[in-house]
């Protein structure tokens, strides 16, 4: 995720409150849903702001200074490029990480590992602005619950939009539905089981919203689907770029286990407990 840095204090504000910690929370958002407590879920994790009906999309836009970058002058196509703000780089593109660069180096070590380096000034945010400002408005389209994280980050609830199009495949007596994407260790898809469906249909639409950024605004991003905010923006990461990743209930506990930090868990609020 890209904060520019005249905004991460605001931004950081609102990672701190993904999720409620009391369904009576008055912090709660439209999006904070928390669901209730299960005494009897021993041995499993039972995460805050999880509701199975849910389906929420996070989208995520692949280096998206840089692909404004090139979107303004496309002579930067195909070059190793990174944008900067003052003597770090920010981001930068595919080609440039291929070559040893990263987020948040320095310039100067940027250049020491790729010398052939294409350094833009990105301190002037307007033009990121502008498009992250076409993006949110664009998947205001879909639902008119989206929440903007920061200017490449988006949630949006599109639980509504999967009870209609579930409501249509019931009608029609169709058993066909298939994924988009990729789906969180493989795992099966029971098509029997409804919560199941709702995802699988929340992956097609969220492959929807990635074709229409890139149709429209000529722009690539990822993107994860599950029940919450938390756990859709922890799977949106999981292919990389230009993918997305739909996670099933039965594998929240893996995908948890897998953060090798407690830092991998966005918000300072966010909570996650364990009944043993």
């Amino acid at each position: 995720m890209e904060l520019p840095e005249e905004e991460e204090e605001e931004e950081e504000e609102e990672e701190a409150d993904w999720l409620c910690r009391d369904p009576g929370d008055k912090g709660c958002r439209k999006l904070h849903i928390a669901a209730p407590r299960d005494p009897s879920s021993h041995g499993k994790a039972w995460l805050v702001g999880t509701a199975p009906h849910r389906v929420i999309v996070h989208t995520d836009l692949d280096c998206f200074y840089a692909q404004v970058e090139m979107l303004h002058n496309p002579e930067l196509r195909g070059k190793p490029l990174c944008v900067q703000q003052k003597y770090l780089v920010v981001t930068c593109n595919y080609e440039a990480r291929e070559l040893g660069v990263k987020k948040l180096m320095s310039v100067k070590e940027a250049n020491e590992k790729c010398p052939q380096l294409v350094l833009v000034n990105g301190e002037d945010l307007t033009k990121y602005r502008e498009m992250s400002y076409k993006v949110t408005a664009l998947l205001e389209e879909f639902s008119p619950l989206v929440e903007r994280l920061g200017f490449d980050e988006n949630f949006v609830d599109i639980t509504e939009m999967v009870g209609k199009r579930l409501e249509q495949l019931q009608r029609d007596g169709s058993s066909k539905v298939a994924v988009s994407g990729h789906v969180y260790n493989n795992q099966a898809i029971d098509l029997d089981d409804t919560v199941h469906v709702r995802l699988v249909l929340g992956s097609q639409i969220a492959a929807e919203m990635r074709e229409a950024m890139h149709s429209r605004l000529a722009l690539t991003g990822c993107a994860g689907v599950a029940s919450n905010k938390l756990l859709s923006k922890l799977v949106s990461g999981t292919f990389k770029p230009n993918q997305q990743t739909v996670l099933l209930p039965e594998s929240c506990q893996d995908l948890i286990g897998s953060l090798d930090h407690i830092k991998k868990v966005p918000g300072k609020k966010a909570s996650v407990t364990v009944f043993l």
